[in-house]
């Protein structure tokens, strides 16, 4: 089973993996926070989260996924590189190009639910400019996916909302990149050599997938189906740190 943020590609690949490889995966949409959680509490088998290339240290990011994720406990399986940004109606009549313009624009927001993932990226972005949540009008105005926040504008209820750019496209919309993140996915150490782990790990590894997932708009097949360490791509943790903790466990 599979606890994941809310991600089109992850759609896609449970399709693809049913059809071409009968593996039949489990997903449970939700946050990127509580998917961890679940899988520390052993409610799931791996969950899915995202965060930016490389975020800073003493970042938002740092600070949620941190306290969650355990080197040498947890092994992240890369999934995609995909592109999150503003979704705006066709033509961008605000000529929205960043935060602060829907900030200086009083442009109609559409927000993320607490606990995910774009939730958190959008804080960051909004730190990064100086910006209080009381600068965007809208900021408290939720909506439980991309999809969902696409419609919003899409119905003339937002002007605009950070979300994917696969999205936007589905729903005839335009878009603003801002940034781009790795989406992950994480499970226990011990999970690895699991059967239907190496079946999920196969297919990701696979060129029919890679080359599908690359067709959907925004995404990449960036380290698809490689298993990577969390010091690699998320650079939170020192030796010192890591040692001091082991030799805590022992």
């Amino acid at each position: 089973s599979l606890q994941a943020s809310h991600d089109d590609a992850l759609v896609a690949v449970r399709t693809h993996s049913a059809a071409t490889a009968q593996v039949q995966l489990d997903i449970l949409f939700s946050g990127s926070v509580d998917p961890i959680r679940a899988l520390n509490q052993g409610r799931c088998v791996m969950a899915g989260f995202h965060a930016r290339e490389q975020p800073p240290m003493g970042s938002l990011a740092q600070r949620t996924y941190r306290p969650l994720l355990k080197p040498g406990q947890h092994k992240v399986i890369g999934f995609a590189r995909r592109t999150q940004g503003l979704i705006v109606a066709p033509g961008n009549p605000l000529a929205l190009r960043s935060m602060a313009d829907v900030a200086r624009r009083r442009a109609r927001f559409v927000n993320r639910a607490l606990g995910t993932g774009t939730r958190v990226l959008l804080d960051e972005l909004l730190a990064e400019q100086d910006l209080g949540r009381q600068a965007i009008s809208g900021y408290e105005h939720s909506e439980p996916s991309h999809a969902a926040v696409a419609h919003a504008i899409q119905s003339g209820q937002a002007d605009a909302g950070l979300g994917l750019e696969s999205a936007a496209w589905t729903a005839g919309l335009d878009f603003v990149p801002l940034v781009q993140e790795r989406y992950h996915l994480v499970c226990l150490k011990t999970a690895l050599e699991h059967p239907a782990t190496q079946a999920l790990l196969a297919v990701l590894r696979s060129t029919a997938w890679q080359h599908q997932l690359g067709t959907l708009p925004g995404y990449e097949a960036v380290a698809s189906g490689e298993v990577q360490s969390l010091r690699s791509l998320l650079p939170w943790w020192t030796f010192k740190a890591e040692k001091s903790a082991a030799e805590q466990v022992g």
